[in-house]
């Protein structure tokens, strides 16, 4: 019998994140905080039977990255920020397939809404 392909998926969910984002010079006076959602599949599966840190991908190191970028500067469009921080975990990691959300809850679109949300999708 021939060995299971197999794929592992790393994901943060609604990691807030405080950000100067807008179009608009007022809108990025003041920091908002977004939700960030990042899921990764990293290239190689290791076989976790060490149960050890280092033969996965930190997620607690996703999310620093995700902070850090998001505060780093003010940033007019989410998807400028989306990418900027797909970019930063691409070449953190070695994977195969990386999407990074990022929602603006309440944004001034002349009408309630919920959220906007821009979606970066990096694949192999």
């Amino acid at each position: 019998m021939s060995a299971a392909q197999r794929s592992l998926e790393i994901s943060l969910e609604r990691l807030e994140a405080p950000c100067r984002v807008g179009v608009g010079d007022e809108e990025r006076r003041v920091p908002q905080t977004l939700l960030v959602d990042v899921r990764l599949t990293p290239l190689v599966t290791s076989d976790y039977a060490a149960d050890d840190l280092a033969t996965t991908v930190d997620y607690g190191a996703v999310a620093s990255v995700v902070v850090a970028t998001a505060a780093e500067r003010p940033y007019r469009l989410l998807e400028r920020l989306s990418t900027e921080i797909a970019d930063r975990l691409w070449a953190m990691a070695a994977l195969a397939e990386l999407h990074v959300t990022v929602r603006k809850p309440a944004p001034p679109v002349g009408s309630p809404a919920a959220a906007a949300a821009v979606r970066v999708t990096y694949r192999r």
